[in-house]
């Protein structure tokens, strides 16, 4: 129940995004239509966010993939700095995500930081060459459970 009423709350900036503040700090259990109404109330504000640290709490389904989707959509619009922990292996299909939204021209994203989750050899090179095309980042902090090839 307690979801239904985060998903509400966040719903309701679709209205007046640019009432979302412009530093948010979440922690959520990871129901993905919460994460991609927190996407489409950020692509819809005037004006980027400063700082967005999300925790997604739960280990089930992939939250964080479905949010940097939801960015994908308005690349402009992302936060200057995106703070993400989840206590979970981030799936291949979401670091395809945040990969894509780094090499976009568009994205105006100056910090990266991944806490608290697992990250794999091929993810991370995969995500270093994206960084090879991005000219805004200046700040990309992994802090994992482990880095690893073998998990």
């Amino acid at each position: 129940m307690a979801i239904r009423y985060w998903y509400l709350f966040i719903r309701s900036f679709l209205l007046l995004p640019d009432l979302l503040p412009k530093c948010l700090e979440l922690s959520l259990y990871g129901d993905p239509d919460v994460f991609k109404a927190l996407g489409e109330v950020i692509t819809k504000r005037t004006c980027p966010m400063n700082t967005l640290k999300l925790k997604c709490l739960s280990r089930e389904g992939d939250a964080i993939l479905v949010f940097m989707g939801a960015l994908q959509s308005s690349p402009h619009q992302t936060p200057n700095l995106i703070d993400i922990g989840q206590p979970m292996d981030l799936s291949s299909d979401a670091i395809i995500a945040i990969s894509t939204l780094l090499q976009n021209q568009e994205c105006k994203i100056e910090g990266l930081v991944l806490r608290q989750t697992r990250i794999y050899d091929e993810s991370l090179a995969q995500i270093s060459l994206s960084l090879q095309k991005n000219v805004t980042l200046r700040e990309f902090i992994v802090d994992t459970k482990s880095l690893t090839n073998t998990g």
